[in-house]
């Protein structure tokens, strides 16, 4: 069974200025994005920032509310930041709102009474990939892009259930009866699923410069705990690849639900 060797966990929520040239590039091009957000954490460099984040099993996904014209950035960590900085950004965070620019607190205490059985609604902003396995593949061991709907959700269900090569992520995605056009009845994933397309970025690394490209994909729905030691361990350390991009962030919220 996993142990979560975690003693505080934080979520922030910053507001960013929609507007704001910096925001849309960094928006645009994500890893700049996780630089800003490194700056956060202690005695960080543009040079530790990559092991930093491992360290400090930071996370981050940023929700744009068009609505509002503000940008919602969700950081997670797993020591405490200090976002002081950000207000000498000039015209960065979003100050035309009723909530305070930024915050955070320690939600490791409320992960900790979550049980077996416990259904939560869920977000998460993922880059579903596989790893090509074939002997004689070219590109074996090379991570491809998954970009039909059907295998994105699949590739979802797996990180949950885990497989002979993968642990169990401690959950499973809710399900719901529906007719096909045969009028069999069918188990539905209880998911909606969001492409947002291919995102490009730029890397840098020890003064080189590479473009990167990502399939951004959202997930909304509802799944079940079916391991808790597990599904602590998934929400501490995020899903799937491209964390530095703004990927793997799994936020959750209990609810009720009727499953008669």
């Amino acid at each position: 069974m996993t142990t979560v060797e975690v003693d505080c966990l934080y979520l922030s929520r910053i507001l960013l200025d929609s507007s704001s040239r910096r925001v849309i590039s960094e928006l645009a091009h994500p890893y700049e994005m996780h630089r800003t957000l490194m700056l956060g954490f202690p005695n960080m460099t543009n040079e530790t920032q990559s092991e930093a984040r491992d360290e400090f099993r930071v996370l981050f996904r940023a929700d744009v509310d068009d609505l509002r014209r503000v940008v919602k950035v969700y950081v997670q960590s797993r020591i405490e930041p200090n976002w002081s900085f950000l207000n000498g950004l000039n015209d960065y965070l979003c100050a035309d709102t009723e909530m305070p620019e930024y915050e955070h607190n320690d939600i490791m205490s409320a992960y900790r009474k979550i049980q077996n059985g416990q259904i939560f609604s869920f977000r998460l902003r993922a880059n579903p990939t596989r790893r090509i396995a074939k002997q004689d593949d070219l590109m074996r061991g090379k991570r491809v892009e998954l970009v039909r709907e059907e295998e994105q959700i699949k590739w979802l269900v797996r990180k949950g259930r885990g497989t002979e090569a993968q642990k169990s992520g401690g959950f499973e995605i809710m399900m719901k009866e529906g007719k096909d056009s045969n009028g069999e009845v069918q188990l539905i994933p209880r998911v909606n699923v969001c492409c947002e397309g291919k995102q490009k970025g730029r890397k840098k690394q020890e003064e080189r410069s590479h473009e990167t490209t990502h399939v951004a994909v959202r997930f909304d729905g509802l799944l079940r705990v079916t391991d808790a030691d597990a599904f602590r361990e998934t929400l501490c350390k995020g899903i799937g690849p491209g964390k530095a991009f703004g990927f793997g962030l799994l936020s959750v919220a209990p609810v009720k639900l009727n499953t008669a």
